[in-house]
């Protein structure tokens, strides 16, 4: 339709769902006996309008075998004996994979069908599972590969065959969807895959498969010793349950002698000592994973000759990784992330592995060598990273701050890469750039020339510590977020001429004893820096007396969406009118604790708006007068969040939009000279339609709450305190 705009419809909750679901099939499901299968039948719809109507009315005065078996073919995605689903249901999405454009966006389809109904599926998972199978032609690296993933992906969620996850690295598939999906790839195209809901033991045409998907939670699925599978390339075991196993199934009795041509191995939420030993008949596996598995002994992996990707995750028994892992010479990818008790790797493993492309040791390892330790029990030694010339992508920690010092050559084709070295790991959190760089360093300890160069165009740079303050930040042009703090000798962040950050979003300044202005002169006239900004806290800056001193500022904050200020006792303005009139985007303004605090003075205008602002917290400011000088009314339209203590000389009214707008708490305390808190002289009655909460405290001045106004209702009130007024 080419419409400007796409709104996604959401699927029926459980009781609208039922609603029209009865509508369809009639009175029979109201039958004692009846309604419990009913409604499972109902729930296996899963909000889908289309499905509802069309199992409903298919139903229709059926006796309860019919819906038994419905039930059944329903929850086995095989309605093969069930023409109208098949029809009405099934066949337009058919259709819909009928239509895609190519054959790698429908392996990409059917490989999201093999995950658990309603999982969010990592596009990384779907990526490298589809490297593993050599899916696409002419691509020979992993971040081509990933690249190709991306983009097909998207096509797919521009057709609503996919869904955007929980999070934005994810992509999830409707249940309905999947079922047609698994339908799709299990009868149509002649049992390329199996999502298996069976006894795996019996004899049936699924040994023929391709893909194999088992999830031991729903059946008591086992692969039994001896058993064929000569076509099978892809292998998922996999646990929904995730907190245990069921009873009777032991990974350690699979045999994979017949399973010959298998080249990615899938392994998640299992428990077993050691992998299975017949893995070293799979000459031709090309990927292993291991996600949340109880495993110790890995050793075996060193047998995988053609293994091109080994990923191993949140796996907390594993201790060492295994030195025969250094034989994998077509490794392209090691990933080691969130192995707790993972503490060693040997001396030269690293080094052997010059394929590598991709090297990610996260949330486990982090005891890296100095250079020219010679003793037998040394751990790997970041010189290593020297033999990598591969390299593209990089993560790692480091415990010992004095390794970021060394010198180290890194690959000339390093693209990705995230650098932490630090004592506490939870002072950092897990940030979606691509490159990023993560330091707490002492005083004593110098930022080595490859981690400089690194920052030359890192994307997130957290500085913790007084040895971290190395960086020019005027050559970190492509920064997007960056975090100080901690460095009691930074008096400036930057001057003025050498200001260049124009992609800047995040901006963090947190314990910089010294600091006493952000820039350092003025800003030249028409510079873009800054003009991406989104958020800025600024937290106990004891001698910050100006974010930008300059009259006009040149800073265009047009983007800005959140203002956080704590505790900066010598901080007077904040911001001049020009600048405060480009907040067109701002949503939430905290201002706390800072004794000196005023607002600009201003002879341009008696009143000022923030179009956007959602939340306005203003707590122990004693010297605010007003929000400007000269400015006696300020607009708040979409205000939903006002909250103003101990300012006692605060004396601007906020003019609030003529129907109470969206409101929903009001805290106001301790101001002394306060005559009135909104004023509207345009409307008599007044409804606070979302107003749960006002509390009017300490306030001797105060004359009336809504100057102007005549009636006022609050329909949604729950808390009222210090001022007398009848809800409704």
């Amino acid at each position: 339709m080419e419409a400007d705009k796409v709104i996604e419809i959401q699927v029926l909750d459980k009781e609208e769902a039922w609603t029209l679901f009865r509508e369809k099939s009639g009175d029979c499901v109201d039958d004692l006996y009846l309604r419990p299968i009913a409604e499972e039948v109902a729930a296996e719809c899963k909000g889908l309008p289309i499905a509802i109507a069309t199992v409903g009315k298919a139903l229709k005065n059926r006796r309860i075998n019919t819906w038994k078996d419905a039930l059944l073919q329903l929850r086995g995605a095989n309605p093969t004996n069930f023409p109208q689903v098949l029809e009405i249901v099934y066949m337009p999405l058919k259709l819909s994979y009928d239509f895609l454009q190519t054959e790698s966006e429908k392996f990409i389809f059917l490989l999201c069908c093999l995950f658990p109904e309603d999982d969010d599926i990592q596009i990384e998972d779907l990526a490298l599972l589809s490297f593993g199978l050599g899916m696409f032609e002419g691509i020979n690296n992993i971040e081509d590969g990933r690249n190709r993933t991306f983009h097909l992906l998207e096509r797919l969620r521009s057709r609503f065959l996919l869904m955007t996850g929980s999070e934005e690295d994810e992509v999830k598939m409707h249940d309905v969807v999947r079922d047609v999906a698994i339908f799709i790839g299990s009868k149509e195209k002649q049992g390329f895959l199996n999502v298996s809901s069976m006894d795996l033991s019996s004899k049936d045409s699924s040994r023929n498969c391709n893909w194999m998907s088992v999830d031991i939670s729903i059946v008591n699925a086992k692969l039994p010793v001896g058993l064929d599978f000569p076509n099978l390339r892809l292998l998922m075991i996999l646990n929904s349950n995730y907190s245990e196993l069921p009873e009777g199934f032991e990974v350690n009795d699979i045999c994979f002698k017949g399973m010959e041509e298998l080249t990615v191995l899938y392994f998640s939420h299992q428990n077993f000592q050691s992998l299975p030993s017949s893995l070293e008949f799979l000459k031709k596996l090309r990927k292993l994973h291991l996600y949340f598995c109880k495993v110790k002994d890995i050793s075996i992996v060193g047998e995988l000759a053609s293994l091109k990707i080994l990923h191993v995750w949140r796996c907390n028994e594993i201790e060492e990784l295994p030195a025969n892992v250094g034989e994998l010479k077509f490794l392209r990818l090691l990933e080691l992330r969130d192995c707790e008790k993972l503490k060693r790797i040997v001396a030269g493993v690293i080094s052997s592995l010059v394929g590598l492309e991709e090297l990610k040791i996260v949330g486990c390892f982090n005891k890296w060598e100095a250079k020219g330790n010679v003793s037998e029990e040394r751990n790997a030694s970041l010189s290593e990273l020297e033999s990598l010339t591969n390299l593209t992508s990089l993560e790692i920690d480091i415990s010992d701050p004095n390794l970021v010092a060394q010198e180290i050559l890194l690959s000339k084709q390093l693209r990705r890469y995230q650098i932490r070295a630090y004592d506490d790991q939870y002072l950092f959190h897990v940030m979606k750039h691509e490159r990023r760089i993560t330091l707490q360093l002492p005083r004593d300890v110098t930022v080595g020339n490859w981690i400089r160069r690194l920052g030359k165009n890192t994307q997130s740079l957290e500085l913790r510590g007084d040895g971290s303050n190395g960086f020019n930040l005027g050559e970190t042009e492509s920064l997007r977020k960056l975090v100080l703090q901690n460095c009691s000798t930074v008096e400036k962040l930057m001057n003025a001429i050498d200001c260049k950050l124009p992609v800047l979003e995040h901006l963090q300044l947190r314990d910089l004893e010294e600091l006493e202005e952000i820039i350092d002169g003025t800003i030249p006239e028409g510079s873009n820096s800054f003009q991406n900004l989104e958020s800025l806290a600024v937290e106990r800056l004891p001698k910050l007396g100006y974010l930008w001193k300059s009259p006009n500022q040149n800073v265009s904050l047009v983007n800005l969406k959140s203002i956080y200020i704590i505790r900066c006792p010598n901080l007077r303005y904040l911001f001049s009118m020009a600048t405060a009139r480009s907040l067109v985007q701002l949503r939430s303004l905290e201002i706390s604790s800072c004794k000196r605090y005023e607002m600009e003075s201003n002879t341009e205008a008696s009143i000022i708006e923030f179009p956007k602002l959602k939340r306005l917290k203003l707590y122990f400011l004693p010297n605010l007068l007003a929000f400007t000088h000269g400015v006696e009314i300020i607009k708040f339209p979409q205000l939903i969040e006002l909250e103003i203590e101990y300012c006692p000389k605060l004396r601007t009214k906020i003019d609030q939009c003529p129907t109470g707008g969206m409101i929903e708490k009001i805290v106001v305390r301790n101001l002394d000279t306060i005559e009135e808190i909104f004023r509207d002289d345009a409307n008599l009655h007044i409804i606070f339609q979302e107003l749960r909460e006002l509390i009017l405290e300490d306030l001797p001045c105060l004359t009336t709450f809504y100057r102007g106004v005549e009636r006022i209702k609050f329909p949604k009130l729950k808390e009222l305190c210090g001022l007398e007024i009848c809800k409704g």
